[in-house]
């Protein structure tokens, strides 16, 4: 099963005839631009190659970064790097924007939630074959027709998609070929790695979610720890000081 997802909501804006695409927009971030964020979910690890990481909530408060909670999570099932490429069980390094939230929830029972909200329906799939008009897209397919080969489904039978949030990684516009389906969610276990996701325990990302609001515009650094502390005083990140994996 391929443990990511590429969920972008509904915002009825561009849309071509009946066809239902959900998309969000994409902040393009660089060293010269402020992230404009007072939320970061901030998700490191010892090495490129390693599944366990550690992720720290992050907030702005009188003008500088406070921890809010941690815990642990896992990666790819053959670690992070900066260069992803469909398939390669890697997780996107970088900086990210993030929403929609999802889950198998009604949407009116999921109101708690203080971002954008879809619900996982059987008909809702994440398309990740290259080829189609609609790669790295999360789509209802009850309202198309498929031009792929490939894709993932949103409701599963086990637990994985049952809450989530969808990463903006390769987004508007999406490359061919360098990754799609990117998701938080909940994790098989601690030992198990993703096929590109980052995933947790199911009261963490409960966790996450009660914390995470679309207005402090929260955003996903993901890096490993050396090079996060490389790049730290450019963004004008947090010193997380020493971690433990």
């Amino acid at each position: 099963m391929k443990q990511s997802i590429t969920v972008l909501l509904f915002f009825g804006l561009g849309l071509m005839s009946s066809v239902k695409l959900y998309s969000a927009s994409r902040y393009p971030v660089s060293p010269k631009d402020s992230l404009k964020s007072e939320q970061l979910i901030i998700v490191l690890t010892d090495h490129w190659n390693s599944i366990r990481a550690k992720l720290f909530c992050v907030e702005k408060k009188g003008g500088k970064w406070v921890t809010q909670f941690s815990f642990p999570v896992v990666v790819g099932d053959k670690g992070m790097t900066p260069d992803k490429s469909e398939g390669d069980l890697k997780a996107p390094s970088g900086i990210f924007d993030l929403g929609p939230a999802f889950g198998y929830a009604d949407k009116k029972d999921a109101t708690w939630i203080r971002m954008r909200y879809l619900q996982a329906t059987d008909t809702l799939i994440c398309v990740d074959d290259a080829g189609s008009r609609y790669y790295n897209q999360l789509i209802d397919t009850s309202s198309i027709l498929p031009d792929w080969h490939s894709r993932e489904l949103m409701h599963l039978k086990k637990i994985y998609y049952k809450w989530g949030i969808f990463v903006q990684y390769n987004f508007q516009p999406a490359a061919k070929g360098k990754g799609s389906c990117i998701f938080i969610h909940i994790w098989g276990n601690e030992n198990e790695g993703t096929e590109g996701c980052t995933a947790m325990e199911e009261k963490n990302i409960l966790k996450l979610l009660r914390w995470i609001q679309a207005e402090k515009n929260p955003k996903l650094v993901q890096y490993q720890i050396d090079e996060y502390k490389k790049i730290a005083a450019e963004y004008k990140l947090p010193d997380l000081g020493s971690t433990t994996f």
